[in-house]
């Protein structure tokens, strides 16, 4: 991607953010006072949402996950929505009580599968939850897509009962829970205008897809409840401070003053990672010369000479330490420039016994720099000590099993714990012990069972 292409990425988000300014304020000399939002979607690429999160009263977004997308995944849309607007309560605008209709083959949503993406949405900030659509189209290119009454026609059917009882627990319950917050000691910074040159790339590679490099670092975090605020790079030093960790995936382009506030932050005891192809284009999207990872390369305390490219299916050895694992996409040929290696790359390419993740002691705090796209195992074998050092508070959950919690006013919390697949699940955390489970009254005492796609929430003091 060059810079023009760059500046016309920009160009577009910022003309179509002026059509919705434009309309807002056409409102606005109307009705002072009523809220006004667009729907957005999630990790979508060409809106730079941190930048309309600004000019909303408040985020909506419309989730919509396929068949195969991960619940991990799910979760961090709905952090990034709540994150761009300031971690404050967004709305769940739109979801399909039943099929979506553009996939090459739409499944229906499973017996109790819709109410559990519900309640996963308000475990992770939405203070409403709403549905697309309310009566299924006899034409268009909608006619397929889900509907709270279906061409049918009748409330007899699957669909419109689950979402009337849906309905009814929220109202019951809803009310109390909303306006509590997520505090979290984490925070991912996803970074639109990497997204665009990481993606536009001629090279090294064409097996980016900037979304899922962020969720490779957040699943580690999710699977084991640790909470996360999904954060823009540019995220000044006096909010950054409040975090105990940052992370920055595949941050190829280093903002203007983004270095230097990641420096201060490491070096008054922040701990940071990052890795593969960052620090590696300025905000013109042209190559800092000097050496990879540009900017970083003081904090971060290694040189990438190197970028290997990796075949599709192809992977390379990851040994040293807790991890032993595989990485996929690219490889990092790193050397050492006073960080202390971590793990070492195996196999036979020349540069077998490099290093491939390294940590950098800087001034009071730490800077982890992770060479290539490390597998499930791995990340997640990585991320473990840096959890415990920081005394994240992690809980053990079965397989599947999601734990979130709001705060309320005066002390309260609201735990909500959900089985993601269609498999019953049995567990017994201590943490929940005492609490009162609000949809039914039960006060939790060790064993909890919970049905496929089933959901507890279970208020706390």
């Amino acid at each position: 991607m060059s810079g023009l292409q760059m500046d016309y990425r920009r160009f577009q988000s910022q003309a179509q953010l002026a059509c919705y300014t434009n309309e807002r304020d056409a409102i606005r000399e109307y009705d002072a006072t009523t809220p006004i939002t667009t729907n957005l979607m999630g990790t979508f690429k060409d809106l730079d949402y941190f930048e309309w999160a600004k000019e909303m009263d408040v985020v909506s977004w419309d989730n919509y996950p396929g068949m195969d997308t991960p619940p991990s995944f799910t979760a961090m849309c709905h952090d990034l929505m709540r994150g761009i607007g300031g971690n404050k309560p967004f709305m769940l605008m739109e979801q399909t009580p039943n099929q979506q209709n553009w996939f090459p083959f739409c499944k229906v949503k499973q017996p109790g599968e819709v109410r559990k993406l519900s309640w996963q949405a308000v475990a992770h900030g939405a203070d409403t939850v709403r549905f697309f659509q309310m009566k299924q189209s006899l034409g268009g290119c909608e006619r397929f897509h889900g509907a709270v009454i279906a061409h049918d026609g009748t409330e007899e059917s699957r669909v419109f009962k689950e979402t009337a009882a849906l309905g009814e627990e929220l109202d019951r319950i809803g009310r109390r829970i909303m306006g509590s917050r997520i505090e979290s000691r984490v925070a991912i910074m996803f970074d639109w205008q990497s997204y665009w040159s990481l993606e536009g790339c001629v090279g090294p590679t064409t097996g980016f897809n900037y979304p899922n490099e962020v969720h490779r670092f957040y699943r580690a975090l999710w699977r084991r409840n640790v909470p996360v605020d999904m954060i823009a790079s540019t995220t000044p030093l006096a909010r950054l401070s409040q975090y105990d960790l940052a992370i920055a995936p595949a941050l190829i382009t280093v903002l203007p003053g983004v270095a230097e506030t990641l420096e201060a932050y490491v070096a008054d005891g922040g701990t940071f990672i990052t890795g593969y192809m960052a620090g590696i284009h300025d905000e013109h999207d042209l190559v800092v010369p000097g050496g990879y990872p540009g900017k970083l390369r003081r904090l971060m305390g290694v040189w990438v000479e190197e970028i290997d490219a990796l075949a599709p299916g192809e992977t390379i050895e990851v040994h040293g330490g807790t991890v032993d694992a595989k990485g996929e996409i690219v490889a990092s040929i790193i050397h050492r420039e006073g960080a202390e290696r971590l793990a070492t790359y195996g196999g036979d390419e020349f540069y077998a016994g490099h290093s491939a993740l390294t940590v950098n002691a800087y001034g009071k705090g730490k800077a982890y720099f992770v060479g290539t796209s490390l597998d499930e195992t791995g990340m997640s074998a990585f991320m473990a000590p840096i959890i415990k050092e920081l005394d994240l508070k992690s809980l053990d959950t079965p397989e599947d099993v999601s734990l979130s919690v709001r705060y309320g006013d005066g002390g309260t919390r609201y735990a909500f714990l959900i089985n993601n697949s269609a498999a019953d699940k049995r567990l017994c955390l201590s943490e929940l012990n005492g609490g009162t489970e609000l949809l039914t009254g039960t006060v939790i005492n060790d064993l909890i069972e919970l049905k496929p796609y089933g959901v507890d929430v279970i208020a706390l003091r």
